[in-house]
C-alpha cells in the first residue's frame, strides 16, 4: 500500500463524535491494517548537537512539538470556505437554537474554555448578556436573531484566523524519515550534516501503543484539505452552540497533509493527542529508545565524543556517514562506527 492508497483509505472514514468506544477499534482497523502494512522497520529522527537534544538522547526522550513551531507556514493550516461557513453559520441560528442557548445560559451555563482564551472577555460578556436579555417570546427572540445575524458573520471574519492558528496547537507532533541516505535532509535538519540522526523501530508501538500517541503516514498533495465542516463546529463550540464533532479523525487528518513539494522527506508523524493547555510552549515528552545512532559527515569531535558515550551507555549500534567520492549518486552512505 503506497500513501495515496492510505489517504483513500483515511479519508472514508468518519468517526462523528459520540461514536461507542466499544465501536472504534473496530472503524479504525483499516487505518491501522494500512499502517501495518506500510512502515518500514527503521524510520530516522535527523537532531542537531545542542544541549536539549543530546539530553534527549540520554534520556531515550522524543520531544513532540505544536506545529506552529514548524519551518512550513502551511503545515497544519487549514482549509475552509468562508463564504460557505457564513452561510451555515447564519442558518443556524434559528429561533429553536437561540432558545436553547437561553436555556444552558440560564442554568449557568458558560462559554467553553477555547472562546475564553480566544475571545476578550468584555465581547463573552456581551454576547451573553445581549442573549439573556431577549424577552421570553416569540416575536423578541426572532428579532433577536435577525439583529445578531449580521454580528455573528462578522465573528467569523475576525475570528476564523485565530482559529486557524489555534488548531496547530491542538496537538504535538514527532517527524521521521524513511531514509537515512538523504543528502538534503542532513543539510536541513542535522545542521548541515554537523548533528546526527537516531534509528528507532517503531513497529513496537503498532503492538504496545503508547497512550494518545499514534504514527502515521504523511499525505502529500497538491490541494489542500478542506476542513469547512470542522471549522463551523469549532466556531459554533466556542461561541456556545455545542454539538457532536463531525469527524473525531478531523485533526490527525489536518496534520497528515502537507504539500507535494515535501515529498522527499518521505515522512511519518508521531501525534501526541494529549489534551493540553492551548496557551503552553512546552513540547510533550515520548519515551522511546532508539536502535542506532548515525553521526553526521561534519560532526564536531567534541559533539561526538559525548554521543559516542552515550551510544554506548545505551548500548545501541553506531554508524560513521560518509560520501563516496567515486559514485555518481547524490546520497550519504554509512558503515559500523570504530
Amino acid at each position: 500500500m503506497d500513501r495515496l492508497e492510505f489517504e483513500k483509505r483515511l479519508q472514508s472514514i468518519i468517526i462523528p463524535g459520540g461514536t461507542p468506544q466499544n465501536d472504534l477499534m473496530g472503524i479504525l482497523a483499516p487505518i491501522s491494517e494500512a499502517i501495518t502494512q506500510m512502515m518500514p522497520r527503521s524510520l530516522f529522527r535527523f537532531r542537531s548537537c545542542n544541549k536539549r537534544q543530546i539530553d534527549a538522547f540520554k534520556k531515550n526522550d522524543l520531544y513532540a512539538v505544536t506545529a506552529d513551531k514548524f519551518n512550513d507556514p502551511y503545515d497544519t493550516m487549514v482549509r475552509y470556505d468562508k463564504e460557505g461557513i457564513k452561510q451555515s453559520t447564519a442558518s443556524f441560528m434559528t429561533y429553536e437554537n437561540i432558545k436553547q442557548l437561553k436555556v444552558f445560559f440560564g442554568q449557568g451555563g458558560d462559554f467553553p474554555d477555547e472562546a475564553k482564551q480566544l475571545l476578550p472577555q468584555d465581547i463573552i460578556d456581551a454576547l451573553k448578556n445581549s442573549l439573556m436579555s431577549v424577552p421570553d417570546n416569540d416575536d423578541s427572540v426572532k428579532q433577536y436573531i435577525e439583529a445578531s445575524r449580521d454580528q455573528m458573520l462578522s465573528l467569523i471574519d475576525l475570528y476564523f484566523p485565530l482559529l486557524a492558528e489555534y488548531s496547530k496547537r491542538f496537538q504535538t507532533i514527532a517527524c521521521f524519515c524513511e531514509s537515512i541516505e538523504s543528502v538534503v535532509m542532513w543539510s536541513h535538519y542535522a545542521q548541515n550534516h554537523q548533528g546526527f540522526a537516531l534509528e528507532y523501530n517503531l513497529r513496537d508501538t503498532l503492538v504496545h501503543p503508547i497512550k494518545n500517541v499514534g504514527i502515521y503516514p504523511v499525505i502529500y498533495n497538491e490541494e489542500r484539505l478542506d476542513v469547512s465542516i470542522y471549522m463551523a463546529w469549532a466556531f459554533l463550540g466556542m461561541i456556545g452552540i455545542h454539538s457532536p464533532i463531525p469527524d473525531m479523525l478531523s485533526s490527525m487528518k489536518i496534520a497528515l497533509h502537507k504539500s507535494r513539494q515535501w515529498e522527499y522527506e518521505k515522512e511519518w508523524r508521531m501525534i501526541d493527542s494529549t489534551i493540553r493547555a492551548f496557551t503552553s510552549n512546552e513540547p510533550s515528552v515520548i519515551h522511546i529508545k532508539p536502535t542506532a545512532i548515525y553521526y553526521g559527515q561534519r560532526i564536531a569531535k567534541e559533539d561526538k565524543e559525548k554521543l559516542h558515550t552515550i551510544a554506548q551507555n545505551h548500548g545501541i549500534r553506531e554508524y560513521d556517514m560518509y560520501i563516496d567520492y567515486s559514485s555518481p549518486e547524490y546520497k550519504m552512505l554509512s558503515k559500523p562506527h570504530r
